[in-house]
Formats: C-alpha cells, sequence, structure tokens
C-alpha cells in the first residue's frame, strides 16, 4: 500500500507527463513550504527545474543536485539515485561525470551490497554510458570474484568504451589493451581439457566470439592469425565442445578470414573435409545436415564436420579456393574439386539439395575464358543448361545462374534460350503437379528472355517496341494460362503465373521509360496489377509495384490506398516505407493519412533508441556477448538515417502546406550524432535487368532519389523558416500580455553556405528535382538576409529582399508548362505553394525586425507579399487547367483507345474478359484512375 508521501510524489509524475512543468513545480513547492524535505522531493523539484531549463532553473537544478550528491551519509535510497543520475544526464554533458562519482560515493558507503553495485551498472547500460559501465563493471569483478558473468562485463565494457572514444584519443588504446588481456587471461585459463573449466575461463560459444570479436579491434600482431589458432584450437575451436554451442557461426567465421587472408590452401581442405561424404549425402536434407530419423538410430557421436557442409559458404569457397590455386599452377587441386562436385551429384536423387549442380556452373565459370580446365569439366553453356534441367521448376533457378548466363557470348546466349525453349516445350503436362512445374519452367524462360534480350534494349524505335511488345503478349498469356491451377490455393498464397504478370509490367514499365509522354503502358500495368491483386491479395511485388505507377501518374490518394496492404511494421519504416513517403508532403499534403503515414513511420526512430538499452541489458544478463555490437551498430544505423530526417523535414513542410497538423518539433540534422547511414532497400522489388544496367526499379523512381545531400540541404532550409518563425512569435510575446523575456532568436551557423555548397556538391546536386533547386536559392538568400538582419544591416538586407522579389521568388514556379499532368506537375506546384507560404513568413520577419539602418522602404517587403499573393492565385489557375486536361474527353477516350489496342497488350486485356473484365470495365477503371488523379490537383 502506497505512502501519502508517494501519493503526492504520483500528483507530480502525472503533471510532468502532461508536461505542465511549472504546475509540478509548484506542487512541489508547496510541499517544502510546510517543511516536507525528504530527498526524493528534492530530487524530483530538480528533475522538474531541467525541463524547464532557463538560466535560473538550470543554476537551482545544479544547487540542489550538488547538495544531494554531496551528503554525508549518501543517500541510500536506489530511486533517489536514479532519478537523481537522469538529473545531472539532463545539465548536459558537461556535468556527465557527476553520474559515476555518485554511484561511487553510494557503492563505497555499502561494499557487500551487491544489488546496488549491480545497480549501477544496469543504469550505466541504460544510458548507454560506457565510461561509468566499465568503472561499474570493474568494481563487481573486484568485490565479487564467485560471479563469472562480472569478468566478461568488464571485458565488453571496456570494448565498448574503446570503441566509442575518438580514434586519436590515448585512452582509447588503454581500454582496448585492457578489455584484450582480460580475455586472453580466460582464454589461458581454458584448459585441453574441458571436463572442469575455471569460473573465469572461456565457458561458452558466446564468450569465443566475444574474444574474436574483441581480437578484430585491438589484438596486436596479426588478428587474422590469432584468430584463425582460436578457431583451430582443441578447447575453443569450430569442433570443440565448447565452439559446438554456434558450431555454423565459428565455422563461418573461419571461412571467411581464410577467405580474406588469401590462404587458399587452407581454404580449400577446409571446405573439402566440410562437404558430406558422397556415401552420406543421400542421407541430409537440403542443409546437407543428417535427418531426424537417421539421428534417432544411433547414440554415438558422428564425426565432427560429416554431414554438414552441404551448405552454399562451404561450396562457394571449395570452388574459389581451387580456381585461386589453378591459376598458381596447382593442376591437380581442380581435377580433384571436380572430382568431388561429380561424385557429390550423382550421390544425390534428384530434386535434392542444388549446391552441387551450383558448384558446378561456378566452377565451369572459372575457365569459360581461358578454354582451359581439367578434363571432363563442361562448358559454361552446358552447365547452366544441365542446372535448368535439375533446377528450372524453382523459383530460385534465374536468380542462381544470372551472372553465370552475362558471361556467355552473344551466340552462346542464343543457343541457351532455343536449349531452355526445347526443354520447357517437350516437358509433360499430364498432371497437375506437371502443369504447375512446367509454368515455374516457362516462367523462368521469360525471365532468361528479358535478361539477355529486353534488358539490352535501350532506344525507342520500332523494332525495340515491337520485341518488348510481344515479350508482353506472351509472359500474359502464361499468366492467364495458369490460373486455372491455383483453385485450390489458401487465400493468403500467390497463383503459380504471378511472376509472369509482373514480367509483363516490366515490359510495360520499360515501353513508357522509352517513350514517357505515352502513359498507356502505365494504365495497362495498373490494370494487370489490379486484376492480379484480386487473386492474390498479399503479392508484396504487385503491392509495390501498384505503389509506384500511381505515384507517377499523380494518383497519390491510389497510392496511399494501397499503402497499408504493404503492412510495413517496426524497422520495415526505416528501409521499405520510402517507397510512398518520399516528397510526400509535396504531393499530397491535405490528406489525414499522409500525416498518419509519416508518424507512424518516424515511430521507429524513438522506439529504437529506447529499446536498445533493454536489448543491451537482456544480452548482458544472459550473456550474449557476441549480439552486443549488432544491437549498437543497428542502433546507431537507425539514430543516424537519412529516412529519419527526411520523415521530419515532410512533416515541417506538411505543417505550413497543411495548417491543423502539429508542428513535430525541432528537427535535427541527419547524422548529427555519428556516420550517417542509408538503410533504404531499393533491392526488394523484381529485378532482371543485366547487371550493367541500372535495376529495374531505379529506371522508374518518381523524381530523383533524395539522399544525405538532400536531407542536410532542407534541414538547413527548415532551420531558417523556423528561425523566421521564432523571432515572429518572440515580438508578439513580447508585445502581448504573455510573460516572457521576449528574448530574439539567433539565426544559425552559416545556413546559408550549407544551402549553397549542398547545391553546388557535383554529382549529389542531382539528388533535387527541378523544383527543389530554385526552392533552396530562394531560402538560402533568406539566411543570408536574416543573418544581415541580426547584424542591423538595412543595406545587405534590401539588397536581398530585391533580388529575392524580383528574381529567386519568381523562378520557383514557372507557369508555362507542358507537362503530362502527374507527379512531376503537383510537385512542382506545391513546392511553388509553399515557397509563396515561407515568403509571407519573410515578410512577417521583415516587419516584425528593429533597427535596421538604413530601414526597409515598406513598398519592398509590400511588393513581395503581393506576389505572394498572385503566387497561390496562380498556382490553382495551373491545378484547374491540368484538371480541365485530365477531364478532357477526347484525351480520356484516346487513352482508353490505347489501352485497349487491337494489339499487343490491349488484345489480352479485350479478350481475357474473365481475368481482367473485358472492354467495359478496362474503360470504366481508366476513367477511375484519371479520376483519382484529378482529385488530387483539385486539392490545390
Amino acid at each position: 500500500m502506497s505512502t501519502p508521501n508517494e501519493r503526492k510524489n504520483q500528483l507530480v509524475w502525472e503533471q510532468l507527463e502532461l508536461k505542465a512543468y511549472k504546475q509540478a513545480l509548484q506542487l512541489c513547492n508547496r510541499r517544502i513550504k510546510k517543511g516536507e524535505k525528504s530527498e526524493m522531493l528534492l530530487t524530483l523539484k530538480a528533475f522538474i527545474l531541467t525541463h524547464i531549463a532557463t538560466p535560473a532553473t538550470t543554476d537551482e537544478a545544479i544547487q540542489i543536485a550538488r547538495s544531494l550528491s554531496d551528503r554525508t551519509p549518501p543517500t541510500q535510497s536506489v530511486d533517489v539515485l536514479r532519478l537523481l543520475s537522469r538529473v545531472w544526464s539532463n545539465l548536459g554533458p558537461s556535468q556527465a561525470d557527476e553520474v559515476t562519482k555518485l554511484w561511487e560515493r553510494a557503492v563505497k558507503s555499502q561494499p557487500q551490497n551487491e544489488d546496488l553495485a549491480r545497480e549501477w551498472f544496469w543504469g550505466t547500460v541504460r544510458t548507454l554510458d560506457w565510461r561509468g559501465a566499465q568503472k561499474a563493471a570493474m568494481n563487481l569483478q573486484k568485490s565479487y570474484t564467485k560471479r563469472r558473468e562480472y569478468w566478461f562485463w568488464a571485458v565488453v565494457s571496456s570494448l565498448l568504451l574503446h570503441n566509442s572514444l575518438p580514434a586519436d584519443s590515448p585512452e582509447r588504446k588503454l581500454f582496448g589493451t585492457l578489455a584484450y588481456r582480460m580475455i586472453d587471461k580466460a582464454r589461458n585459463d581454458t584448459p585441453a581439457d574441458t571436463t572442469v573449466i575455471p569460473a573465469r575461463a572461456i565457458q561458452t560459444s558466446q564468450e569465443v566470439s566475444l574474444l574474436l570479436e574483441l581480437l578484430s579491434y585491438v589484438s596486436p600482431g596479426d588478428a587474422h592469425k590469432e584468430a584463425l589458432d582460436v578457431l583451430n584450437s582443441k578447447n575453443l575451436g569450430v569442433d570443440s565442445t565448447i565452439g559446438g554451442g554456434d558450431w555454423w557461426g565459428l565455422a563461418r567465421k573461419r571461412l571467411d578470414l581464410l577467405e580474406s587472408a588469401g590462404d587458399w590452401r587452407s581454404l580449400f581442405e577446409t571446405c573439402k573435409t566440410l562437404l558430406p561424404k558422397p556415401q552420406n549425402a543421400a542421407e541430409t536434407n537440403g542443409n546437407g545436415e543428417a535427418k531426424k530419423d537417421e539421428e534417432k538410430k544411433s547414440d554415438e557421436k558422428p564425426e565432427a564436420v560429416q554431414g554438414r557442409g552441404d551448405d552454399w559458404r562451404v561450396w562457394d569457397g571449395f570452388v574459389l579456393a581451387a580456381g585461386k590455386l589453378y591459376d598458381d599452377g596447382d593442376k591437380a587441386v581442380a581435377k580433384e574439386s571436380l572430382e568431388k562436385i561429380l561424385e557429390h551429384r550423382k550421390a544425390l536423387p534428384a530434386g535434392s539439395s542444388r549446391h552441387g549442380d551450383l558448384a558446378l556452373v561456378k566452377f565451369s565459370s572459372l575457365f569459360h575464358d581461358k578454354n582451359d580446365g581439367p578434363e571432363g569439366t563442361p562448358t559454361l553453356l552446358e552447365a547452366v543448361e544441365e542446372y535448368f534441367v535439375n533446377t528450372g521448376n524453382k523459383s530460385c533457378c534465374f536468380e542462381d545462374i544470372q551472372v553465370y548466363l552475362e558471361m556467355l557470348e552473344d551466340s552462346e546466349k542464343k543457343d541457351f534460350l532455343k536449349y531452355v525453349e526445347g526443354k520447357v516445350e517437350k516437358l509433360p503436362e499430364e498432371s497437375e503437379k506437371q502443369k504447375i512445374d512446367k509454368v515455374a519452367s516457362t516462367i523462368n524462360y521469360q525471365k532468361f528472355v528479358y535478361l539477355l534480350t529486353i534488358s539490352p534494349l535501350l532506344k525507342a524505335i520500332a523494332t525495340t517496341t515491337k520485341a518488348i511488345t510481344s515479350f508482353i503478349t506472351d509472359t500474359l498469356r502464361v499468366y492467364v494460362s495458369a490460373i486455372s491451377l491455383g483453385s485450390s490455393l489458401l487465400v493468403t498464397d500467390n497463383q503459380y503465373g504471378d511472376d509472369a504478370a509482373l514480367l509483363s509490367v516490366m515490359g510495360l514499365v520499360r515501353l513508357y521509360t522509352l517513350t514517357p509522354s505515352d502513359q498507356a503502358p502505365l494504365y495497362q500495368s495498373i490494370q494487370i496489377l489490379e486484376s492480379l491483386l484480386q487473386k492474390s491479395k498479399h503479392n508484396y511485388q504487385a503491392l509495390l509495384l501498384l505503389v509506384r505507377i500511381y505515384l507517377l501518374i499523380g494518383a497519390i490518394g491510389s497510392a496511399l490506398d494501397i499503402y497499408p496492404r504493404l503492412n510495413i511494421k517496426q524497422i520495415q519504416n526505416d528501409t521499405l516505407s520510402h517507397f510512398m513517403l518520399t516528397r510526400i508532403s509535396a504531393l499530397l499534403p491535405n490528406d489525414a493519412r499522409t500525416a498518419s503515414f509519416l508518424s507512424d513511420a518516424g515511430g521507429i526512430y524513438e522506439s529504437s533508441r529506447t529499446q536498445t538499452p533493454n536489448m543491451l541489458q537482456l544480452a548482458f544478463e544472459r550473456g550474449g556477448y557476441s549480439q552486443m555490437m549488432g544491437f549498437l551498430e543497428f542502433s546507431e544505423r537507425v539514430a543516424g538515417s537519412v529516412c529519419r530526417s527526411m520523415y521530419e523535414v515532410e512533416l515541417r513542410r506538411l505543417a505550413r502546406l497543411s495548417p491543423g497538423y502539429p508542428d513535430p518539433g525541432t528537427v535535427t540534422e541527419v547524422g548529427h550524432k555519428g556516420t550517417v547511414w542509408d538503410n533504404r532497400d531499393f533491392s526488394v522489388v523484381v529485378d532482371c535487368e543485366l547487371s550493367s544496367i541500372a535495376s529495374f526499379e531505379k529506371s522508374f523512381r518518381p523524381g530523383p532519389t533524395p539522399a544525405e545531400n538532400w536531407v542536410r540541404a532542407f534541414v538547413a532550409a527548415e532551420e531558417v523558416i523556423r528561425f523566421m518563425t521564432a523571432y515572429v512569435a518572440a515580438g508578439k510575446e513580447a508585445n502581448g500580455t504573455a510573460a516572457g523575456s521576449g528574448e530574439k532568436p539567433k539565426p544559425g551557423d552559416n545556413l546559408a553556405g550549407t544551402l549553397a555548397m549542398a547545391l553546388e556538391a557535383g554529382d549529389r546536386a542531382g539528388e533535387f528535382t527541378e523544383a527543389e533547386k530554385p526552392y533552396l536559392l530562394l531560402v538560402g538568400a533568406m539566411a543570408e538576409l536574416a543573418a544581415a538582419a541580426a547584424r542591423k544591416d538595412g543595406e545587405t538586407v534590401l539588397k536581398a529582399l530585391e533580388g529575392i522579389t524580383s528574381d529567386l521568388f519568381p523562378k520557383t514556379l514557372d507557369p508555362t508548362t507542358t507537362e503530362t499532368p502527374a507527379w512531376g506537375l503537383l510537385h512542382k506546384l506545391w513546392m511553388g505553394k509553399d515557397a509563396a507560404i515561407v515568403s509571407e513568413g519573410l515578410v512577417a520577419f521583415l516587419n516584425a525586425v528593429k533597427g535596421l539602418k538604413p530601414n526597409i522602404p515598406k513598398t519592398a517587403i509590400t511588393a513581395l507579399g503581393e506576389a505572394t499573393k498572385k503566387r497561390k492565385i496562380e498556382v490553382v489557375k495551373i491545378a484547374e487547367e491540368a484538371k480541365k486536361s485530365l477531364e478532357d474527353e477526347d484525351k480520356v477516350q484516346a487513352l482508353v483507345d490505347a489501352v485497349l489496342a487491337e494489339e499487343g497488350v490491349g488484345s489480352i486485356l479485350r479478350k481475357e474478359e474473365g481475368v481482367f473484365g473485358g472492354v467495359e470495365s478496362v474503360a470504366e477503371n481508366v476513367k477511375r484512375i484519371i479520376g483519382g488523379v484529378v482529385k488530387c490537383f483539385e486539392s490545390l
């Protein structure tokens, strides 16, 4: 049951949660005036003062915290120590050492209180204070020598402190050496006979991984050699009892080390021993591990490596090492390697692990350009043909041999396609299973056709259009023919022929990219994808493509309709949500879903910040030391994510273009805490392009891809806008009835220079659209004007204002446009409108500035204000013209006719009524899609 003081404290916490800091402070002061001066109450008051954060409250908070921290004897309450630690942390980096001093005094006053010492350690972990964690862990391992985990906590904490320090810091080497010596002692204490192991010796595979992790950072001498010595040792190595806890993880590390060191002989021998023996190959599953029923037959301990190596990483290393040794003159190794591959393939029943087949392809590729190799080596063409025979009905077939097909000569590519086509035609279709297999093989064949014949077509000429159209109709027919085979599939399953439909969309997108003025292929793509999604509701590829194509044609609302079906969650918001949310505030800002999706996507960043310490604490408790570096790297990547700042910028712009949405708060510059990371995943979209050509996804992105340079520029722009808004607000507060100092904010440092550098950043300047470049030039001039205003330099202010009014502002929107009403025009109009709103903010700022010498003529300020009003009218006018163009009956009918053309794709859309709905359905769908585009222009 809670005490009266605890209930009173709860009232204070409730006000804190509401961010009602003054009310919370009043509650504390009332109790103090009544004579209550408990440690918790004083600490709570100091905590509140750090949130108010004026110079006076900060000084008072420091005074209270100092008096509590210096008390003798030190406080005994863990709750007070925790909250007091938060007070010191809130007071900034200059007070960081106070937290450590606070806990050190408390722990020394109670040397037998293990719980208090552990709480000190956990507190430092939760705040990622690795200097404090190192001290706390060293105290634990010295005070409680029978607890082995404390020794390893000290090792990890020293390593993490080492990693957190600057590269040129003398302490970095000191703590790295300390961590190494401690883990090296644990290694040396581990006996050869691991039946009985000393407490502080290495006992788990996680501790072995920690040793290897540490070696790569701070081990003296050759870390590669030492790591290999560990992995080959009898007490800690891959095949030891201790290492067996993570056998495959350590085995992969050994292979990676041998490969990076170029020790091809050792790599070859290691891989050879890992590969399953021919007589046992058929008794293993697809991963090369013994089948469960076989495992149960005997209690005998299997050989350390037997049956454990039928993994592609092993085969890849085996073939790579054989090729390198062959190049170095060891011809016998290549022959032995070929014999091993052939023996393995012969022992396995058809349809088992494909690694041996793929290894033969890779082996053949090593000698493709040399016309060489041991006797019996098939040509690369023969190897890929045989691979298709064995694996052609599997979805992995194309991805497995794509790189090898590109190595073939042009004549060989034609021979391969002819061979595969012949094989597919002869496949039986007697049973449903055979029909399904034939569909899968046909789809792989069509992927080969795209790769080798469609992907190289880059010119918009008649022969190109004919070839691509033929490919599209062929793949659509495959899709249509396969629909009847999916009658018994679950609702969550994809239809067997879906990939054929996706290939047809790839062909249509290629037609569009060759002739962007013709949007009919995009509308045909939408029709195909929507039809596909009626039967395969969760086809991720189709959903992604549909979102992208809707964006391209300007149907932003329709894209927002589809986006939730992607079911993007957690970290996917950082890797995948960019497909929808890039520049979304300059496309459809006044749709409530835009703000909602941006807010949802931004949630992962706060979640990561709060969850990472919990994951680290759990890893410490469970001894999962090798996971910690991954947790910290993940946290760093998320904290410095390009998308994080992109979405903050989008929310800021959204608050201007759609009043009513709350300002999300201060935008922080990307990478402000360390390295800038781009975590976006573009590879998730299907791709059958040649490696020498840009990926399929990149070929139809709506606008340039924003990255670090874009973010830095727009963060600077938002800071300029924020400053002007805050300046005006401060003036109103000083002149109004609200209490306040009226202290004017100051412009950020060199914001104009940041914007200028971004626009002159060479290739990185290509991250901006044609509408964004003049916008940034405009805001850059505003930054110069604001800096001059802070200096009271009226002459420079006036000159900058005249340049903005006469030149820079008008350039933010070109009133003459011949663009097809789509993504580009929408984006340009919204950026032009935002430029007007920002310029209105400049007018308000100039009216609020006092004391300029000389003063700015009112007529100069009024001229800009009038220009912003005209701009808004102009935006509406252009949007109305776009709407009329979209609704023009002749143009709509022309688009419908193009979509349903008698030849090519249109003929299939007409004919296959059961799949695509027929003529009337397709025509109505085209009109519906156009209506969605119209709504987006109406929103302006």
